[in-house]
């Protein structure tokens, strides 16, 4: 095999794996208690473990099922409406934003959670 073909080869393998992620929004790492409530009422605390302009990775208790509508305030900031879109069984889940963040308010969370 000619050595571009070897390189398409592997750029396509990537491009298939599902070990790949793709993201929309860089994410920054965080270490802040958030307040999650769904919208049919059930309420948490834990602790967001990333935020990106999309969507965050959060720490609580309670069973949140995926495709479940939630509100999430984070640190003293308002409530962004979202979507659970993964669970793990340790309590993660993964909530994508109805509308995203400006780049200017992921920053300012993070500078004032650090």
């Amino acid at each position: 095999m000619p050595q571009h073909g070897v390189m398409l080869h592997l750029a396509c393998t990537l491009e298939k794996s599902p070990r790949v992620e793709q993201r929309k929004f860089a994410r920054v790492e965080l270490g802040a208690p958030v307040s999650v409530r769904s919208r049919e009422g059930g309420r948490e605390t834990g602790m967001i473990e990333n935020l990106s302009a999309g969507g965050c990775a959060i720490n609580a208790p309670g069973t949140f099922l995926v495709g479940a509508r939630m509100f999430v305030t984070i640190a003293n900031f308002q409530s962004f409406a979202g979507k659970v879109v993964w669970r793990n069984e340790d309590g993660r889940f993964g909530i994508e934003f109805d509308t995203p963040l400006h780049p200017a308010i992921v920053d300012h969370i993070a500078r004032s959670n650090p």
